[in-house]
């Protein structure tokens, strides 16, 4: 094997190596597993395939616990317990960079979500060096190593691996101790540390609400649904149920299945005759075939429910003047972004404002804003954001 070593030029003591152990059988993961139980962390990254899917198809684990990159082939390992028991163990950090595809991988693979997880993209945007920067950008940042980037796009699904596809996999993993630690500290004498902790939660909690399996709120993102009364809303709930279970049972994109527009269309009319969905917009004769009945059986159930079990109505748009409390919102967002030295992006986000706003009916007439936030803020303003930026925040868009 002809590893290329790179040299670490931070204070850590680490060297950052290329070089890989590829772990096949499943007495060496569970070696493994067991060497690794008493580690303080695993720095983890995984390749998969998505092109035409649902779910990822995992090709590669990689982890690095400090002592070495180990490349894990999952077509070739069948007993995944010693390792899942790691995953959750809440004494060992789970460090990746941006984590929410790989947490996508392991809950499809693995049905579970790692936890604790840091993020050293998050980290790096709390500490203010830069908003959704990439796993090469911190490298070059913290260690001034310009790391390849030809295997992006490599199939690694494909066996054997090429030797130049795990050298590439290794360096994912290789440089993660380093920056988790040199974050980890910046953080910690920030008083940051957890700000992180929180934010790495909620993309966990988000993951643990997929596993229940409860898809009876994915119609509420869908764009148009604001026009639907609650009739129509009520079957576009069980439209966007009935999709959902589809798109996984058959592992196909959601929009393969069925696209949002045609599921709008679909609630609006409110069909119950199968020549009814005709008159939908590129519904093939294929689909009406095979899945024209079942659709008109669920529109006719959900249309005979009762008026109280029905969904409440969405939010319409903002109009000007809720248009006006908005700007206001992230003009103060930004000014209090640029006295914290963080990132807005990382303060705040348009579509939490737009929701604070569509909540807040109240505002115009409430005098007690403690009164009324946990009802209009939205999840992610409720953790270390809400010191920050109640009651200012809510002045500001009064």
């Amino acid at each position: 094997m002809n590893d290329v070593t790179y040299t670490n030029e931070t204070d850590t003591g680490q060297d950052i190596s290329d070089s890989y152990v590829l772990v096949v059988a499943d007495d060496e993961l569970h070696a493994l597993c067991h060497q690794w139980q008493h580690s303080a962390f695993l720095a983890m990254d995984t390749e998969f395939i998505r092109t035409s899917t649902f779910f990822p198809h995992v090709g590669l684990i990689q982890v690095n616990a400090g002592d070495g990159n180990y490349l894990i082939d999952p077509l070739t390992i069948s007993d995944w317990a010693p390792f899942c028991a790691l995953l959750v163990n809440p004494a060992i950090v789970k460090i990746f960079h941006s984590c929410s595809e790989d947490l996508q991988v392991f809950m499809a693979a693995m049905q579970l979500v790692p936890s604790p997880v840091f993020d050293t993209q998050i980290a790096a945007a709390i500490l203010n060096e830069g908003f959704g920067n990439s796993y090469q950008a911190l490298v070059m940042h913290y260690l001034n190593l310009d790391l390849p980037k030809e295997e992006t796009r490599s199939d690694w699904l494909q066996r054997p691996l090429r030797d130049k596809q795990c050298h590439y996999a290794a360096l994912d993993v290789a440089c993660l101790p380093a920056i988790y630690q040199i974050q980890r500290d910046a953080l910690e004498e920030q008083g940051r540390m957890e700000w992180l902790q929180e934010e790495c939660a909620l993309q966990i909690f988000q993951y643990h609400n997929e596993l229940s399996e409860d898809f009876s709120r994915y119609y509420l993102n869908m764009r148009g649904a604001w026009q639907l009364d609650r009739e129509q809303l009520n079957v576009l709930q069980k439209l966007a149920q009935w999709r959902e279970l589809r798109a996984r049972k058959r592992d196909k994109p959601r929009n393969w299945i069925i696209k949002d527009k045609q599921l709008i269309d679909i609630a609006k009319l409110c069909p119950v005759q199968l020549i009814q969905l005709q008159e939908i917009d590129d519904l093939g004769n294929s689909f009406l075939r095979h899945e024209g009945e079942e659709l008109i059986s669920l529109v006719s159930r959900a249309i005979e429910m009762p008026e109280d079990a029905l969904p409440e109505l969405l939010p319409k748009p903002l109009d000007g003047k809720a248009k006006s409390q908005l700007k206001r919102g992230q003009q103060f967002a930004e000014k209090k972004a640029d006295e914290l030295a963080l990132p807005v992006e990382m303060l705040i986000r348009k579509r939490w404002l737009i929701s604070l706003l569509q909540n807040a009916r109240a505002l115009e007439s409430a005098t007690d804003i403690s009164a009324i936030e946990d009802a209009i803020l939205p999840e992610e303003l409720k953790g270390w954001r809400r010191e920050l930026l109640l009651p200012g925040l809510v002045e500001a868009m009064r």
